[in-house]
């Protein structure tokens, strides 16, 4: 027991030290920035790895042709749906920029025929150098945009790849972890090891059970409900949920933007309607899912979102919630287990009931 103290204070100083000296070098933000990418992969690779090992427990292809088998759908799938989703957004810029340059054609021969907007706008000269400014702003946003949309792409890249080489050789990578652990200390770490997996694992597959809930009523309400693009809103939804807390709140924004094109009541119908889905949400799905999603105190949730989007933006906030459940894990199993030893640690760490 001692030794185990003894090793977990020295990798917290460690910790402690190297982030000093990150920091110092006003590299900490780049270093979490891809530590969190990395997590993120490692994430997506449990995920692989999951259904992969489940087909091959119940299939008689092996691990390897099922991890191809499954990698090949996922693809697939993620092609056609950027595909689809790509073609509505294209449809819908036409449509926008065509009624864009209709408003602002029938502005401008309003503005020609008024005699009030003559004392009001300024001289063409003016009016030429604003619009310069205004072009020169808007072009800087779109580089601004660009950028972004560029580390954007990359980052989804390196998930892919992280994920895919993690889950197609788990084993590896667990070895090399257990390696850097003391003989003595090893096995324990390993226990820790298949713990954090089994937690991460039900964490995802509540997260894709509440996502895929919350996406098809979202596209079957706002369809009644008349809002343009009810399959796209559905789609955004679900992958808004993945955010616990903050999701849904962001996912309806949208819904009522759109809705405000087809009606005030529209809008205020579809603000109820989210307000009743997040209740059924909260009620009667996260129950239903409860033996497979692990639960997390919402306060430390949110306060773990909060503090990670400050320090690193938008990834942080995305990777908040898991980060909380490999946190609670280790301290439940290495502080409160080992070190105060209480032999009931904590709801994460136990076995969760089978159907």
């Amino acid at each position: 027991m001692p030794n185990r103290l003894r090793h977990f204070q020295l990798l917290a100083l460690g910790t402690l030290l190297l982030g000093l000296v990150l920091a110092a070098a006003g590299l900490l933000i780049s270093a979490v920035n891809v530590l969190l990418l990395v997590f993120a992969g490692l994430l997506f690779g449990l995920l692989i790895h999951g259904i992969s090992n489940w087909l091959a427990d119940h299939t008689p292809l092996s691990y390897q042709s099922n991890y191809m088998i499954v990698v090949t759908v996922f693809l697939l799938a993620t092609c056609l749906g950027f595909y689809y989703l790509g073609s509505l957004v294209v449809d819908r810029a036409d449509e926008f920029a065509a009624e864009l340059q209709t408003s602002l054609q029938n502005a401008q021969q309003q503005a020609s025929e008024s005699e009030l907007t003559k004392k009001v706008v300024p001289e063409s000269v003016d009016l030429k150098q604003t619009m310069f400014q205004h072009a020169a702003t808007a072009w800087k946003g779109v580089l601004t945009g660009m950028r972004s949309l560029g580390a954007a792409i990359t980052g989804a890249f390196v998930i892919l790849f992280v994920g895919l080489y993690a889950a197609y050789e788990p084993q590896l990578y667990r070895t090399g972890l257990l390696k850097l652990v003391p003989l003595r200390s090893r096995d324990r770490a390993g226990e820790v090891l298949d713990q954090l997996n089994s937690a991460l694992v039900r964490w995802i597959i509540g997260r894709l059970m509440s996502m895929a809930i919350v996406g098809v009523l979202t596209s079957i309400g706002l369809y009644f409900l008349d809002v343009p693009l009810p399959v796209t809103l559905g789609v955004l939804a679900a992958l808004l949920t993945f955010l616990p807390n903050f999701g849904p709140l962001l996912a309806a924004v949208p819904q009522i933007l759109l809705a405000l094109n087809v009606s005030t009541e529209t809008a205020i119908y579809v603000g109820i309607f989210n307000v009743v889905l997040q209740g059924v949400e909260s009620y009667l799905i996260t129950p239903m899912i409860q033996r497979s999603e692990v639960t997390l105190p919402p306060i430390l949730t949110i306060a773990a979102q909060l503090l990670m989007g400050v320090l690193v933006g938008v990834m942080g906030i995305m990777m908040a919630a898991p980060m909380v459940v490999a946190i609670m894990v280790v301290v439940q199993m290495l502080y409160i287990e080992d070190y105060l030893g209480d032999p009931d640690p904590g709801e994460l760490t136990s076995t969760p009931a089978n159907d």
